[in-house]
């Protein structure tokens, strides 16, 4: 048995496993289907590499490919590929009624997609990872909600994973880079990816007899990522050339991977200049368009976008600047540590170190605004696998990741209202007798009242409580939320009634029936429901929803 860890990316997923024998965290290789990532910190810096799996699956008629299969036989940029399967997954509130892409196998939401697309991958790794043996921990954003989790836990039932554990990726990132730290060490995890910015101020905390303790001060979030950039870099180059709708739509793959490839180009710092080449053959005569990318330049740095008017020159600085780019990073960035500030009384000068991950933060312009602000406190050493060795290195302890609600009606006020159920950060199993309330129904001859359970969601400011590892290793992940939220029901397509016989009265019924509240190991959400006018149990541990 061991731990293995999987950062499923909106560009790239990457897989570890602890090592027994050498006591270290180690990305899995798996051939044909991994790539191997190379990058460079510093200009005369030596050239890293990690084994990652491009994020992409392919759909043809007889087969389907992804990570490496699709990119080596240079289909990356075909209609039949699916991409960003990670970001379309978070931002969707539920699974239905969203983008579906059409293959050659059908159409693919980006939910089915990305299922698919771990359980091949995975199932390539069988001489790896066992299904039966190991635990699995899969890493999350700050700001995903409660349908990626319960995503993930359906792909691993897929599979037939037995342990299956979810870690924030802030959490894992610390011990990514810092597996033995001093006391007291205080962290900014800044974790910019192909989908999203997250940024959490953590502090450690070694004092504690049981363990290691990971207490997070405060989060952000936004949905910006690289991405973006190579969307921004593509509108541009169409502008430049004056590429039509029409050509635009059947070139768009092409056009993005080439806009994906200048961004890693100008993300190296031997790269100052990458040219965007592009065949436009879809007209009576090809046609090349062709656009040559500056890193930066002088107007971009003194923070104004400069004039490119022509076709063939173009600065990427510049293009960041005019979309703002900075600015929300720089917005995030600053309300994660105001947040800490508020909750734990945080100070700038107490920050051990800003922790990168995420490709994106090797964007030029990203550095320059890490560097000017926190100087030599920032640290590259793992960009892209820090949050999955990380991971590798304990299972995470079972806690609520949202608070939830049951909707009631209020009489006084005659109109319905939230009552809290679980707050997050609850560990489960819970007891069985934690959280009760009087089921009394709305109107007079009710036969049944339904049970509405709900998830409190759509965080825009977050502070948080504690990420413990105990002694034998284990993560404890929580949070709390604070402001700005909506409650989603869980279980409107299959509620829950108890049944009142004799009918609702509402004046007679004020504590007829009592629901008790608990949550079992599988995150079920229970109820049991006690008649005291009829004298019997209507519900027993009834399972009402999967929180």
């Amino acid at each position: 048995m061991s731990e293995v860890a999987i950062d499923f990316g909106t560009s790239n997923t990457v897989l570890a496993r602890y090592n027994e024998t050498t006591e270290r965290a180690e990305t899995i290789h798996i051939p044909q289907i991994s790539s191997e990532l190379r990058y460079r910190l510093t200009p005369d810096g030596e050239e890293h590499a990690v084994w990652v799996v491009p994020s992409v699956i392919h759909y043809a008629e007889q087969e389907t490919l992804v990570g490496d299969q699709v990119v080596s036989r240079g289909l990356a940029e075909h209609k039949d590929t699916v991409r960003w399967m990670k970001r379309e997954i978070i931002q969707a509130n539920t699974f239905a009624n969203i983008f579906r892409q059409r293959t050659a196998q059908g159409h693919k939401s980006p939910a089915e997609a990305g299922q698919e697309f771990l359980q091949l991958v995975l199932n390539y790794a069988f001489d790896q990872a066992s299904f039966a043996d190991d635990t699995f921990t899969f890493t999350v954003p700050v700001e995903a909600f409660e349908n990626f989790q319960d995503w993930l836990w359906r792909v691993a039932e897929s599979l037939g994973i037995r342990k299956l554990r979810v870690l924030d990726e802030p959490t894992a990132c610390v011990f990514g880079y810092y597996g033995a730290a001093r006391k007291d060490d205080r962290f900014v995890v800044f974790d910019f990816g192909g989908g999203t910015l997250d940024v959490s101020a953590v502090r450690l905390d070694l004092t504690e007899q049981s363990g290691k303790k990971a207490v997070q001060l405060g989060k952000a979030g936004c949905v910006l990522g690289g991405m973006d950039i190579d969307g921004w870099l593509a509108e541009d180059f169409c502008a430049r050339h004056n590429v039509s709708a029409a050509d635009r739509r059947d070139l768009e793959n092409l056009i993005l991977r080439q806009a994906e490839s200048v961004k890693i180009q100008l993300s190296d710092p031997q790269g100052n200049e990458a040219e965007m080449t592009i065949v436009n053959d879809l007209g009576r005569a090809p046609r090349l368009l062709q656009t040559t990318y500056r890193r930066s330049c002088l107007e971009c740095a003194r923070g104004r976008p400069g004039n490119y008017h022509t076709a063939d020159t173009a600065c990427l600085g510049c293009l960041l600047v005019a979309k703002e780019f900075l600015k929300q990073v720089r917005e995030t960035l600053n309300e994660a540590i105001e947040n800490a500030t508020v909750a734990k009384e945080l100070r700038r000068a107490e920050i051990t170190r800003l922790l990168v991950t995420g490709g994106t933060s090797l964007v030029p312009a990203v550095r320059r605004l890490l560097e000017e602000t926190f100087q030599d406190k920032v640290a590259y050493d793992h960009p892209f696998d820090c949050v999955v060795r990380g991971a590798c290195r304990g299972v995470v302890a079972p806690v609520l990741q949202h608070d939830y609600a049951i909707e009631s009606y209020n009489r006084e006020q005659k109109r319905y209202e939230f009552k809290s159920l679980f707050k997050i950060g609850t560990e489960y199993p819970t007891p069985s007798d934690q959280v009760r309330y009087w089921c009394n129904g709305s109107t007079d001859g009710q036969t049944r009242v339904g049970l509405q359970i709900f998830e409190v969601s759509r965080m825009k400011r977050r502070q948080t409580d504690e990420a413990i590892v105990d002694a034998e290793g284990r993560f404890r992940a929580s949070d709390r939320v604070t402001t700005d939220y909506e409650h989603i029901c869980l279980n409107s397509d299959n509620p829950t009634f108890v049944v009142a016989d004799p009918p609702i009265n509402r004046e007679r019924d004020k504590r007829r029936i009592l629901c008790s509240f608990e949550i079992d190991g599988n995150r079920r959400l229970l109820v049991t429901a006690v008649d005291n006018l009829a004298g019997k149990t209507l519900l027993l541990k009834h399972p009402v929803v999967r929180l």
